[in-house]
This record gives C-alpha cells, structure tokens and sequence, in this order.
C-alpha cells in the first residue's frame, strides 16, 4: 500500500495540473503544466510498468505457492499414510508381543509340567523297583516256602507212611500177646 500511495499523490496533482491548464494562464505555466503532465505520464508508465512486474510476480509467487500447497498437501497425505502404517505397525508388533509373552509363558508352564511328570516318573520308578525288590522277596519266600511244604509233605508221607506199619506191628504184637 505503500507503493500506491505516492501514485495516487502523483495522480491527483496530475489532474489538478490539467485541470489548472484550462485556465487561462501564461504560456510559461502552461508550457510547465505540460512538462509536469510529460513527467507525470513517464512516472504513470514507470508505475504502470511496475505494477505489471509487481502482478506477474504475484502471479508467479501464486503459483509456486501453489505449488508448494500442492507438494504439502501431498506430503501431508503421504504423512497420514506412514502414520497409519506405523499405527498398524504398532499393532502387529504389540499383538506378536503379547502372542510371544503368552507362548513363553506356556513354555514355562509346560516345562513346570515335564518337571514335574519326570519327578513323578523318578518317584513311580522308585517304587516300581521297590515293588519289584518285593516281588523278588516273595518269589523267594514262596519258594522257600513251597520247598518246606514239600519238604513237610514229604516227611509227613514218610511219617504217615511208617505209622501204619509200626500200628501193625504193634497189633499184631499186641494179638500175639494176647
């Protein structure tokens, strides 16, 4: 605006001139109000020569702003774009987070699992040994004992089997003591 306001100064003498040479007056102010008017059209043409030079450089300041709102729109879409890739990004990464922490946490429970399987294996195989230790025990006793009953079977078949003939012995010395 403040380009404008010594044109518009300028201007308004301007017409103040010309309408000042309509009147009557020596030739010498009128050959001065033409000089002033010749000055004044070199000063309007340079101003107009300026304010052209001044609209193509808004124009072209326009459109390289413009331009850049384009390239900055553009660069702002691109933006939102990483930004909801990250956001899903993000996601995944949290969701096979949490699928990682759950599956070592499974890990652990199922190795608190197997130690504890093995310790009752360890124990279940102790006692199997035991009862097997046992087993053996009593295969033995059993077999002790099935060799004292036939020992006994035979001893008592001897003894059962001598036992009548010494009664008859006996009855027949008992009749012939009779």
């Amino acid at each position: 605006m403040t380009k404008w306001k010594p044109t518009f100064e300028f201007l308004l003498l301007l017409v103040c001139l010309l309408a000042l040479t309509g009147c009557d007056g020596s030739k010498q102010e009128r050959d001065k109000a033409i000089a002033e008017a010749e000055k004044a059209k070199a000063e309007l043409a340079k101003v107009k020569a300026a304010l052209e030079q001044t609209q193509s450089e808004r124009d072209e300041l326009r459109e390289y702003i413009d331009g850049i709102s384009k390239e900055w729109e553009k660069a702002q879409s691109e933006l939102a774009a990483v930004m909801q890739a990250q956001e899903e990004l993000q996601y995944q990464v949290t969701e096979l987070t949490e699928e990682r922490d759950a599956a070592i946490a499974e890990a652990k429970d199922t190795q608190v699992i197997v130690e504890r399987l093995r310790e009752q294996l360890r124990e279940k195989t102790g006692e199997i040994r035991e009862l097997e230790e046992w087993n053996k025990e009593l295969q033995a006793t059993i077999q002790e004992l099935q060799g004292r009953s036939e020992q006994i079977d035979e001893e008592m078949g001897e003894e059962l089997y001598e036992e009548p003939n010494e009664e008859s012995n006996e009855g027949i010395a008992d009749g012939n003591n009779v």
